[in-house]
């Protein structure tokens, strides 16, 4: 069971500011010392529902009505009640998280940039906390253009890490989505320059859908760099409960024909081993039933027709002869027969109802006549 992010960093985070540490110094580790801070921080700020003690003399929130006290851009305090010690002590609490979600909509421009100046430093932190995820999704939903960019400029080394995390998965997915410049797009693939980074993203839970949201919203034509790391890929990530998903996205949204070429010849090369696996049978389903009209589906079923025994006796691959079938005609079915040639007249598997294959290439006329 993963460490809970607010266990990991706030607690750490309200001391370092508490001794006036520079925010760059931090030291991320968990300690023992830094989860009884926090635990006797949020025993503090829950008696009375306040996300503040009586210590702090500008609250975000009124302790006795537990109501958001409106900001103005004349009054230079209200701006000090978003202060980094406040907001991060915020997020130890989850009502009083939410509360601030829902007063920061509609905020100003100056208001939305004194917090991301607040948060600047430590957005990696927060988007990784239970919390603060959820704050951080809602902000980069009312920022622009500029604003979001400053932010990912924060993130965006760090990026391929942080979408692995069952929080910060989140924060990061909305910001791809949010995204539509040039430098929005280079921002968040420059973490996922390197095939190991692509690898590991795209073989978690949580990672895989960051994936799936890059190749779905950033433009074929700005991700080139990326298609084609990605393509070595495709072997390891087909036979992958969630790569192969990941996979199956990235070919629906390819239309490049060298990326095509390059996606077929890496299907081909290990057409069997994809097969037979678990997961990898469903890709070779779905590109039969893809590409059946064109020339790579042409490819693909020569393949399918020369290895049919092979695929047939597999309890997964089996599925691909069953859905070969199915969807080709008559000729093509002529074709698989006269591929078998001697081949026992019917192929038995141990796991399905074995197809009898006198029956293929044979129309119900052609039956009804061999039985008379």
């Amino acid at each position: 069971m993963s460490t809970s992010p607010e266990h990991f960093c706030l607690g750490d985070l309200m001391k370092d500011i508490d001794k006036e540490i520079n925010p760059e110094k931090l030291d991320l580790e968990f300690s023992k010392e830094e989860t009884a801070y926090k635990s006797s921080q949020e025993q503090k700020f829950s008696s009375d529902d306040s996300i503040f003690s009586s210590k702090l003399p500008v609250p975000l929130f009124s302790p006795a009505k537990n109501t958001f006290i409106p900001q103005t851009l004349e009054n230079k305090n209200t701006f000090e009640q978003f202060s980094k010690k406040n907001l991060i002590m915020t997020f130890t609490n989850q009502k009083s998280t939410k509360q601030l979600q829902k007063n920061i909509v509609g905020a100003s421009k100056e208001l939305i940039d004194y917090i991301i100046d607040q948060l600047y430093g430590i957005f990696r932190i927060i988007i990784k906390n239970k919390n603060g995820n959820y704050f951080c999704s809602d902000l980069f939903k009312i920022c622009n253009k500029e604003q979001r960019i400053k932010i990912l400029k924060e993130l965006t080394k760090t990026i391929s890490e942080d979408c692995i995390d069952e929080f910060g998965t989140y924060p990061i997915q909305n910001l791809i989505e949010l995204s539509f410049s040039e430098e929005e797009y280079n921002l968040l693939l420059f973490s996922f320059n390197d095939i190991n980074r692509i690898l590991i993203a795209s073989l978690n839970h949580n990672g895989s859908f960051v994936i799936q949201k890059l190749i779905v919203h950033i433009p074929e034509i700005m991700r080139m760099d990326f298609n084609f790391i990605f393509v070595k890929l495709i072997c390891i990530l087909s036979r992958d409960m969630y790569g192969v998903c990941t996979v199956k996205k990235f070919i629906a949204y390819t239309k490049n024909e060298l990326l095509i070429k390059q996606i077929l010849n890496s299907i081909m090369t290990n057409f069997i081993s994809i097969s037979g696996n678990q997961y990898g049978n469903y890709l070779i389903q779905y590109l039969l039933e893809k590409w059946w009209k064109t020339s790579e589906g042409k490819n693909l079923k020569k393949l399918i027709t020369s290895k049919f025994q092979i695929l047939y006796s597999n309890h997964y691959s089996y599925y691909i002869c069953d859905l070969f079938l199915k969807l080709c005609g008559e000729e093509e079915k002529r074709l698989v027969l006269s591929s078998l040639n001697n081949y026992k007249t019917s192929v038995k598997n141990n796991y399905q109802t074995p197809i009898n294959l006198n029956d293929i290439g044979t129309d119900t006329k052609e039956k009804e006549n061999l039985n008379k």
